[in-house]
């Protein structure tokens, strides 16, 4: 009996991880975002480092701070991120490349990503991450996460200046 109700319990779990992914990625595609993958390579237009705190029990909320650099100046910002989808606690430094930005004030905004992931202590996702805003620019981040964490479904991550 107990293991039935078990076996009820993780089906339904997957089926909320399985609509969560699903509302995620379609919120981001309905934002005008083009498939990343339907894009053509381009020279880098800048560079980003950031670093984000995260804390997930099945909706998760992050913080953070970055930099960017565009033709050849810095410019600090804020970063904030809530998703759906996740548990635990993790710390993130990513570092990585920014793609079609043609105006500085383009790159602040909401990206999209959309994606499932564990921590365990110490983790660098080799691959990197895509992310990508209304305006087209796009960010290619390595991320380096550290802590206990578990992640499935959709996150928005929301870019401002600092003042």
């Amino acid at each position: 009996m107990a293991q039935q109700q078990r076996q009820q319990a993780e089906m339904m779990l997957r089926r909320r991880v399985a609509l969560r992914v699903a509302l995620g990625a379609g919120a981001v595609l309905a934002a005008g975002m083009q498939p990343l993958a339907a894009q053509q390579p381009q020279a880098p237009s800048g560079t980003v480092t950031m670093e984000q705190t995260q804390v997930s029990l099945l909706a998760n909320a992050g913080w953070g701070h970055g930099t960017l650099t565009y033709q050849g100046h810095s410019y600090r910002f804020r970063l904030h991120n809530l998703g759906v989808g996740g548990i635990g606690y993790s710390k993130m430094s990513a570092r990585g490349n920014v793609f079609g930005l043609n105006k500085l004030g383009d790159f602040t905004g909401l990206y999209g990503s959309v994606g499932a992931g564990a921590v365990a202590i110490d983790d660098q996702l080799r691959g990197g991450v895509w992310l990508q805003n209304p305006a087209g620019v796009r960010m290619h981040l390595v991320p380096t996460r550290r802590g206990v964490a578990l992640d499935f479904g959709a996150d928005g991550l929301v870019i401002q200046f600092e003042k």
